[in-house]
């Protein structure tokens, strides 16, 4: 009968001793490290959902345009009409319409008709005499040619503005008179501008 070698039992003990240690290690870190992690791991947060932002549109303003409302002028010596802006309650610091022979004024805006004599460009020069042109615009009104000049006075440094056309062998001129500021009517200090800039939008010729 064979006798067992003596070397084959110590390597079985050293294999059985291995894979005892092995086992107390993998057990220790189950219980002491991985375990532990698990328990003290903080649960993830819920998501919060994202929340708009709210946003208010703010309501228009209130304009003293509100103040206004519209009027249409007839002239029917010279044969046109427009439309303009009227207080609408009674203001005595609103300047009153005041016909003349050759248009009407209504505050410092006023409207003028002259017999044609000569170009136009002669016709702005004789009646812009001794004023400093500030601007020069060309523009449509009733759908026809406009000269717009911005002037300035040399005495007195004041501002105006005038507008010409020529039509039926006439010249029209209106605009604002280079003067001081005039009051308030309506609630608004530039009253007799929007008249102006009325006019430039809604003049008609009716012959």
């Amino acid at each position: 009968m064979a006798r067992r070698k003596k070397g084959s039992k110590l390597n079985f003990i050293i294999i059985v001793l291995v894979l005892v240690i092995g086992a107390w290690f993998v057990a220790d870190y189950y219980f002491n490290v991985w375990q532990r992690k698990q328990i003290t791991a903080p649960e993830p947060e819920a998501v919060q959902p994202v929340k708009e932002k709210e946003t208010t549109t703010p309501a228009p303003a209130k304009t003293e345009d509100s103040n206004f409302k519209t009027k249409t002028y007839r002239d029917e010596r010279f044969g046109f009409e427009f439309q303009y802006p009227v207080a609408i309650k009674d203001n005595e610091s609103c300047p009153k319409l005041q016909r003349t022979e050759d248009g009407f004024s209504l505050g410092i805006f006023t409207f003028s008709v002259s017999d044609k004599s000569g170009n136009l460009n002669d016709f702005i020069n004789e009646q812009l005499a001794g004023m400093n042109v500030e601007k020069h615009d060309t523009l449509s009104v009733d759908n026809q040619p406009a000269i717009k000049i911005d002037y300035q006075t040399t005495g007195m440094g004041w501002y105006g503005s005038a507008t010409f056309i020529e039509h039926n062998d006439k010249f029209f001129e209106f605009g604002l008179l280079a003067n001081e500021a005039s009051e308030k009517c309506g609630g608004v200090d530039n009253y007799e501008d929007q008249i102006y800039q009325a006019v430039i939008k809604t003049l008609k010729f009716n012959n």
